[in-house]
């Protein structure tokens, strides 16, 4: 069902979040945008989306239930997938270990996100974070 329509069309954005509601809300947004979306509310299933899955970027909360995300900013980092953190905390151990890393606080509204995730695709620009193929074959890419 992937449309290309829309400022976020022909990407995959994976979203993790233990809070179904928020988690549906992001989905809702994104894919009104125009991206694939991959859900994940634990652990065990966003490292097997980080690490399986085609994605463009990455929302991730902080806090999966009882543990943090930690493992999937590993996943994705090593699968050179961006990603940024929607969270409600303000100061976190993940948020020091990854402090490069975009954060949006809890609640956001959808400007503000869709924003702030084209933004982290458009800094992560690369064929091999679309899910179509963008124009290629410039001739002359080599420059002196």
């Amino acid at each position: 069902m992937g449309t290309t329509v829309g400022p976020l069309g022909g990407y995959s954005i994976l979203v993790v979040d233990d809070e179904p509601l928020i988690a549906i809300g992001l989905n809702e947004a994104l894919r009104d945008a125009g991206a694939e979306v991959v859900t994940a509310h634990d652990l065990t299933t966003a490292l097997e989306a980080a690490l399986n899955s085609t994605v463009s970027a990455a929302i991730l909360d902080v806090q999966l239930g009882t543990t943090d995300c930690g493992p999937v900013c590993a996943a994705l980092t090593s699968q050179e997938v961006p990603f940024m953190f929607l969270t409600g905390f303000d100061s976190h151990d993940v948020l020091k270990e990854w402090a490069s890393v975009p954060t949006l606080a809890k609640p956001t509204g959808e400007a503000e996100l869709l924003a702030s995730v084209e933004a982290l695709l458009k800094s992560s620009a690369g064929p091999s974070h679309a899910l179509t193929e963008p124009e290629t074959d410039e001739p002359g890419s080599s420059s002196g």
